[in-house]
């Protein structure tokens, strides 16, 4: 049983042991890229800037960090993701910061139920083809042996 968020392509961010999950592969990420990507899990599809982010992980000490800090970390938290099989979820808006975009669920679609009449008439033709090449074959077979 999977326990924690929900990140789409059957992978999972449990808060509590900083781990991704996605069936057998469990990867341990750090206290601040658990930080980084539960903040983007609670503001999906937001255009977050630089100065927001850092102020949001680094807290009391976001004045003395800077844009490379955090992209560092940016970086790291993709690598990781790739890793348990989810990409281009964090998109960079040039010159501004970053934005989360979450996987979208894929429809279900309804298998396709073929007319009864139609697969009748399918089989039909289809077993007329297979008559028509073997008695090709056949004839062909015959005239061969007749030549020789």
């Amino acid at each position: 049983m999977n326990e924690g968020i929900y990140l789409g392509n059957n992978i999972y961010l449990s808060e509590e042991r900083n781990h991704l999950i996605n069936g057998n592969i469990t990867l341990t990420i750090s206290e601040k890229e658990k930080r980084l990507l539960s903040y983007f899990l609670r503001n999906p599809e937001k255009e977050l800037t630089k100065s927001h982010l850092i102020t949001a992980i680094w807290e009391s000490r976001a004045a003395t960090i800077d844009d490379a800090n955090l992209t560092q970390l940016v970086y790291k938290i993709r690598r990781d993701l790739a890793a348990v099989n989810l990409r281009n979820c964090i998109k960079t808006i040039p010159g501004k910061g970053y934005i989360y975009i979450p996987e979208k669920k894929k429809a279900v679609q309804e298998p396709v139920m073929a007319d009864a009449g139609s697969s009748k008439t399918e089989c039909l033709i289809c077993s007329a083809l297979t008559i028509i090449a073997t008695v090709m074959a056949l004839c062909t077979l015959c005239f061969f042996f007749w030549r020789s």
